[in-house]
């Protein structure tokens, strides 16, 4: 590592801190749960594995470093983790397969270099997240990061930040979408307003939005907000979801729950509340230096590329121009996120011999360096080349943004991964350097929860499981349509469900159909918006099945798995008490409407049999959708994601597919033979998920999933 500095007293302390814990928990037998929030706070998550593996992720605000902090990344990666450096769509560095025992010498090394991994992960204040281009971005209404970075560190710490309902996410941008506002819990976009003939900084802000299983587009907060009443807004809000939160159920925790429980005009009244509680508070102005040109050193420019189709080929994809003149944006193409420790030591090198030594993370996984000349495009371009990172296109089709998936995330369904690393090698081998699908983003996750952020992709895919003739299968949900601006966000539609292993092939039929049926410059987001859901689920219908798995065995079998498809091995998650209470009153709930309905039954009330029976039929799904993270109010929607998630996994009979159809049926029905067979589907579905419930409360094989780290 380059350079150290003195660590401050209060993170030595809590270093210090979470090595003795570390060291109780080896000596002691104690509490797991409390153990795990306290790491939780340091950044630290379990992994899917056994043992004391763990995930440390480090929080870099902005996703801007220099190239000392990426020498420190890259140290940490070699020497405790698998040398790997995995950057995340927060614009965060992670590290997987970090022994526990170790994590304090690495928390050391880190805050050596001025990093830091508190709160990165439990229930604060995330990364707040900006667009990479903040500063350079030739369209921007001004540079964004000095008052990004200035919340970042106010709420580090901060009293209020430390026990919130559940995480809570800030974003900054002001531009063209780059800071993805309508997916925060906060998102601040910068604007200029004329006041009093004067040009005046300040905010649209926006709130309450998020992905996850349940995404919600944030709704509009103010206006303009000036930019001297930042802090003040960003402790109002943390405070308002401090008060209403849902503290007992995390399935509905989120800010944006506040909002479908109290509505947008009551929280705008109780955001209005703790903003001028605040009026009086005295808080530090935020600097905003003068806009100047880093120091750049001398070098000697490359030209052995200058006839090379490949580098332009990447300088025309990989570079933009910057709103200073003569300098430019380049961009680095990562393979899922990853970058080995050696690699990133180069780029740290090519980042300070030929440009400022700053590098910038993206939310696509990517890594950027700003201030680069074209004289040095060559010389960079020759470093990068060396170690394999010189492929050309970043966010466009081959560009996969993509989440850990079930490799090592304990809520990982299937392995994103793998299937991102198969549709990467397919795009290389068979798509030109055409730009005719640059418009087009693929983005996945392993499980309904949105870290791979497919909600808001051209062609987005979740990973689910179903069993095909017979037998377990990891399948994709495919959506399409997803896209978002600073202002509004749409997300993606959900098309249709198909085999993991069939998922290149369904890529390779849309993409096909666009490209020939496409009029003059329409993108691929309004092409799926003139065709509609139908024409895409029709074109795509045979690949809902398999072969028999005797002739096609491979197809049965994750990416990058050699073993026989399961979710036995899922991780067991977050089982809180009242959590496993709420599946409880749920089951409970059901039974007693079956009772009720038998009753009915009993006076000829065939009416009054089916409605507590459909009631009992939604309520035993909710329960076991809790164990998904989920708790939906719409029947509808509850069975049809019990259908996908529970019924196709195995978890219940196959018998009860399509019950979503049948409910609907009976809804509108007063027949008695309607009535006796539903009450019949109630009494047996009550049974089966009382049955996965017990197997939950006994060998832990079922986990509560609330959400992603």
């Amino acid at each position: 590592m380059d350079a150290k500095i003195n660590i401050p007293q209060e993170v030595r302390k809590e270093i210090e801190e979470f090595a003795a814990e570390v060291e109780r928990r080896s000596r002691d037998n104690i509490d797991e749960n409390g153990f795990k929030h306290f790491r939780l706070q340091q950044g630290i998550y379990g992994q899917r594995q056994s043992g004391d593996v763990q995930m440390i992720r480090t929080k870099l605000p902005l996703g801007q470093i220099n190239s000392e902090k990426l020498n420190c990344l890259a140290d940490f990666g070699e020497k405790y983790a698998n040398g790997i450096l995995h950057i995340t769509t927060r614009q965060d560095v992670q590290f997987h397969f970090v022994n526990l025992e170790k994590v304090p010498k690495g928390l050391e090394l880190l805050a050596e270099g001025g990093i830091t991994t508190r709160e990165a992960c439990g229930n604060t204040v995330r990364n707040v997240t900006a667009c990479h281009k903040s500063g350079t971005c030739a369209n921007e209404a001004f540079d964004v990061s000095p008052y990004a970075r200035a919340v970042s560190s106010y709420l580090l710490r901060h009293s209020s930040t430390q026990s919130l309902p559940r995480k809570f996410k800030i974003s900054f941008g002001g531009c063209n979408g780059c800071g993805v506002a309508p997916i925060h819990d906060i998102g601040f976009s910068g604007i200029i307003r004329e006041e009093n003939g004067k040009q005046v900084r300040g905010f649209k802000v926006v709130f309450g939005g998020g992905l996850g299983s349940s995404p919600h587009a944030a709704a509009p907060l103010t206006d303009f907000i000036p930019t001297n009443q930042v802090l003040q807004l960003a402790e109002a809000l943390v405070n308002v979801f401090n008060k209403y939160g849902d503290g007992k159920n995390r399935n509905k925790a989120r800010l944006k729950f506040v909002l479908d429980k109290h509505g947008v005009d009551k929280v705008k009244e109780y955001f209005k509340e703790e903003f001028a509680a605040l009026e009086d508070k005295q808080y530090e102005d935020i600097e905003t230096a003068e806009e100047i040109i880093p120091a750049i050193s001398d070098f000697t420019p490359n030209l052995e590329f200058d006839s090379d189709p490949e580098f332009h080929n990447w300088k025309s994809r990989n570079t933009y121009s910057q709103k200073q003149a003569g300098f430019f944006n380049i961009h680095i193409k990562l393979h899922l996120g990853d970058l080995e420790s050696e690699k990133a030591r180069v780029i740290s090198k090519a980042a300070s011999d030929y440009a400022s030594g700053i590098i910038v993370t993206t939310v696509n996984q990517n890594l950027m360096i700003p201030w680069v000349k074209e004289t040095a495009m060559g010389a960079i371009y020759g470093e990068l080349k060396k170690v394999g990172l010189n492929k050309a296109g970043t966010e466009e089709l081959k560009d996969i943004t993509c989440c850990p998936g079930s490799e090592t995330c304990n809520l990982g369904i299937t392995a994103s991964r793998g299937l991102a690393t198969a549709l990467s090698e397919e795009f290389e081998k068979n798509y030109t350097d055409s730009k005719e699908l640059d418009s087009v983003s693929v983005k996945m996750s392993g499980c309904p929860n949105s870290c791979g952020q497919h909600h808001i992709a051209s062609i987005g895919f979740h990973g689910g499981a179903k069993k095909i003739n017979g037998v377990l299968a990891p399948h994709y949900e495919v959506m399409m349509g997803g896209r978002l601006n600073e202002d509004q966000v749409t997300f993606g539609t959900s098309v249709i469900k198909i085999p993991a292993k069939n998922v290149p092939e369904a890529v390779r039929i849309t993409t096909d159909a666009y490209k020939k049926d496409k009029t003059e410059g329409e993108s691929f987001v309004d092409f799926f918006d003139r065709k509609g859901k139908a024409y895409f689920a029709k074109m795509l219908d045979s690949l809902k099945g398999l072969a028999p798995i005797a002739e096609t065995p491979q197809a049965y079998i994750d990416y990058g798995s050699t073993d026989t498809y399961s979710l036995e091995d899922r991780g067991q998650g977050e089982c809180a008490g009242p959590l496993t209470d709420m599946i409880s009153d749920n089951i409970t709930a059901a039974e007693r409407s079956v009772f009720q309905g038998k009753l009915a039954l009993e006076k000829n009330d065939y009416s009054g049999a089916l409605e507590n029976a459909n009631r009992s039929i939604v309520a035993a799904a909710n329960g076991l959708l809790i164990t998904e993270g989920m708790d939906f109010q719409d029947p509808k929607e509850t069975l049809e994601k019990f259908q996908a998630l529970i019924i196709d996994a195995g978890i219940v009979s196959e018998e009860f597919s399509g019950i979503l159809n049948r409910y609907i049926e009976s809804s509108q029905s007063t027949d008695h033979l309607k009535a006796e067979a539903q009450m019949s589907e109630a009494s047996s579905l009550v049974a089966e998920c009382k049955k996965a419930y017990n197997k939950l409360q006994t060998d832990k094989s079922l986990r509560i999933r609330v959400g992603s780290a």
